[in-house]
């Protein structure tokens, strides 16, 4: 494992101005750095940041900002979700936070080692090898849907109520468990993106599948009248999704109705009963154990977690 240092007592001077609240930085022997945010900013954020070749993982809880890469168009990027961003040397970003913006957040940054690889990785598969040539000088920023033990390890991390004389060493193994989830998560999503198998046009059938997929989460089509819509045949859709997504069909459909479930509870305007009709789910009991399998909570604490 991994030697990390935590500034978890830093002296105020060592938390930016802009930040108001929780900011520790911390540096693994592996050469991995990070920051683990929790707090508002203090004024509007408006900065600009040369690149230096580092992978960053951003696992965001809570936040919003708006980046721009040299003279690209502007993303905004809000909400719970994963960022991995790959910014070479020299390529400028421009990142703006609006003032009294909440994040809740855990970074993670891995520079490129003397010998051209990235840190983090133990052997030089021919996986790791790929990506970290594929990387070399493109810009890479993408937001991902966080993965669900991505998500529940940074809460641990963020969560600062244990005992003073063990928060050290868990936070500590709860670093290193993250780093290797978003490692490994990484690469399959360069292997999906890039040694899939798929054609071009093969590609668009499955993304479409999928849009359908999450248009119909009341009333979803059966796999056969799905592969007719996308113009292909059942057996080959069910090859061409799992080859793509990594998952099945019926995987799927389950994740877009959780996360779409997920999304109306944290709003006022629909009762849990209406949410888990909107989401396919006949009876409300259904829906709550699904959910709870799912999240590890209720839908009624979740609701009221996020009130």
């Amino acid at each position: 494992m991994a030697t990390i240092e935590l500034q978890g007592a830093q002296p105020p001077g060592n938390v930016p101005h802009y930040v108001n609240g929780r900011f520790e930085q911390f540096l693994r022997d592996d050469e991995i750095s990070g920051v683990v945010i929790d707090g508002r900013s203090r004024g509007r954020i408006d900065e600009q940041l040369v690149g230096d070749g580092r992978l960053t993982f951003k696992v965001q809880l809570t936040g919003a900002g708006q980046y721009q890469f040299n003279d690209a168009p502007a993303s905004e990027i809000a909400g719970e979700c994963l960022v991995i961003a790959h910014q070479p040397m020299g390529v400028v970003k421009r990142q703006i936070i609006l003032d009294d913006t909440e994040e809740r957040s855990v970074t993670l940054f891995l520079p490129r080692l003397g010998d051209g690889r990235i840190a983090g990785f133990e052997d030089e598969a021919r996986e790791v090898r790929a990506a970290s040539e594929f990387l070399a000088q493109r810009l890479l920023f993408r937001r991902y849907q966080l993965p669900r033990a991505a998500a529940l390890c940074a809460a641990e991390i963020l969560d600062a109520r244990r005992s003073p004389w063990t928060q050290e060493r868990f936070k500590r193994a709860k670093i290193d468990e993250l780093t290797c989830l978003l490692l490994d998560f990484f690469i399959s999503q360069f292997n999906r993106s890039d040694h899939h198998g798929l054609t071009e046009r093969e590609v668009r059938r499955v993304q479409q599948a999928r849009a359908i997929i999450a248009e119909h989460l009341d009333r979803p089509l059966g796999v056969a009248e799905l592969a007719r819509a996308v113009g292909t045949n059942r057996t080959r859709l069910n090859t061409m999704f799992r080859a793509f997504y990594g998952e099945t069909i019926g995987q799927a459909l389950q994740k877009e109705r959780m996360e779409s479930a997920r999304a109306l509870l944290g709003e006022d305007a629909l009762s849990i009963s209406e949410i888990a009709e909107r989401c396919g789910y006949g009876h409300l009991s259904n829906f709550s154990l699904a959910y709870k399998a799912y999240f590890g909570m209720s839908p009624s604490v979740a609701r009221g977690s996020a009130a």
